[in-house]
């Protein structure tokens, strides 16, 4: 027996015998374990007056959710760089209108952005809609691993995102390549990416404080 299952056997019988989860994480340090593994071990059971101690759900996994929340997140990642790219032209031409005779393949780009966005804009916000009513009818949604992990993920990039973007702005101010066309992108690309992080940051939140 691996000695994770020995712990979670051990914290099972000793609460079992009544013992309160002080107890229990005392004699589990008192033992050598750390308190991070014995809080860890003792967070699958809620404390209260039932006589026998009782499991606490656990994050879930399928692979349906897998494929919903995967197409999900493709769909948002592609609009929101396909959006980025037609908002760089929109300043570009806003702030450094370009030769009249643009090469084809700049505005194939931009057809493209603009037919990405037009298809995978609108599967996000389908998914979204069925994602949130799912979640908020079925605690189980809430708790799935795939939803946690892909939530974080995409927090990581989101402030990776800002703090480059940053780095960016600073060092073309210090080298005096800021120009306003640069610096308006930037701060569209830091409030794209505040967004997301937002966005995701609702999805990390305790299930037992949603609504």
């Amino acid at each position: 027996m691996r000695a994770s299952q020995r712990l979670t056997a051990f914290v099972a019988e000793a609460l079992r015998a009544g013992h309160s989860h002080t107890e229990v994480a005392g004699a589990l340090t008192a033992a050598g374990w750390s308190r991070g593994e014995a809080n860890k071990a003792l967070a699958d059971w809620a404390e209260g007056p039932f006589p026998i101690p009782v499991p606490r759900p656990r994050p879930a996994v399928s692979a349906r959710e897998a494929f919903v929340y995967g197409l999900m997140f493709v769909a948002l990642a592609v609009s929101v760089i396909q959006g980025l790219s037609l908002g760089f032209e929109v300043i570009d031409l806003w702030l450094d209108p370009p030769p009249e005779d643009r090469p084809d393949y700049v505005r194939r780009a931009l057809h493209r952005e603009i037919a990405s966005v037009i298809v995978f804009f609108p599967i996000f916000l389908v998914l979204n809609a069925r994602v949130a009513r799912a979640a908020r009818a079925d605690g189980l949604v809430r708790r799935s691993a795939v939803r946690d992990w892909l939530a974080h993920i995409a927090m990581f990039v989101a402030a990776l995102t800002v703090v480059i973007d940053l780095v960016s702005v600073l060092a073309a101010s210090l080298g005096g390549g800021a120009d306003p066309a640069f610096l308006v992108k930037s701060a569209l690309v830091a409030v794209v990416a505040a967004a997301v992080f937002v966005y995701f940051r609702g999805f990390t939140r305790d299930p037992g404080a949603a609504s």
